[in-house]
């Protein structure tokens, strides 16, 4: 007769047989990666729109006020202008500097101009400005330079160049950045399969 045994019998090895090693956990790929991805195409395409539509505004100012600046050949004519004006008087590069009278429509018509400098090409020709006034009321106005040729327009919009400028540089940095943290995040996210897959 067989007297069963009351020694505890060992509890299963959960790991597979003695001296076995726990298989390793699969390793999962990082968040990281596609972080940086998802940053870097939206900072490059962000930049890149943005800084395109900022130097298309800033350049279309900037165009269109020059396009208003007409040149006086003979150095005597007449400009229609309307209340709050500026009219800014531009010599050609290397001329001097014209002795010029302007008239309005009435006494006080003419008023103080503004503190700016503004240059221009026009037809190839660079022109500087040296004096400017403001229309006080709409009208006719007359400039006198005494022969020697001037042009005669709004000032060149600042704030336009520097749209312009602004918005090709957010374009260029911005899109730089984005650009390095895309690739940075494709390369890493190449790393982690192929660690993971090895």
């Amino acid at each position: 007769m067989t007297v069963p045994s009351s020694a505890p019998q060992p509890a299963p090895n959960p790991y597979g047989s003695p001296g076995t090693a726990p298989a390793p956990a699969p390793r999962k790929a990082g968040g990281a990666p596609m972080i940086l991805i998802i940053v870097g195409g939206v900072i490059l395409v962000a930049s890149v729109v943005v800084g395109i539509v900022l130097a298309v505004i800033g350049i279309g100012s900037t165009a269109g006020g020059i396009s208003d600046i007409e040149v006086l050949d003979s150095g005597s004519g007449s400009i229609t202008a309307e209340e709050g004006d500026v009219l800014q008087l531009y010599a050609e590069e290397g001329t001097g500097q014209p002795v010029c009278q302007v008239a309005g429509p009435s006494a006080g018509a003419i008023g103080e101009g503004v503190d700016q400098s503004s240059s221009t090409t026009i037809d190839g020709r660079m022109w500087e400005s040296f004096d400017s006034v403001t229309a006080n009321e709409a009208g006719e106005y007359i400039i006198d330079c005494a022969g020697t040729p001037v042009a005669v327009g709004p000032p060149v919009s600042i704030g336009g160049i520097f749209g312009a400028v602004g918005g090709i540089l957010l374009g260029v940095a911005g899109g730089f950045v984005g650009f390095v943290l895309l690739v940075i995040g494709v390369i890493l996210l190449i790393v982690r399969k192929r660690a993971t897959a090895a």
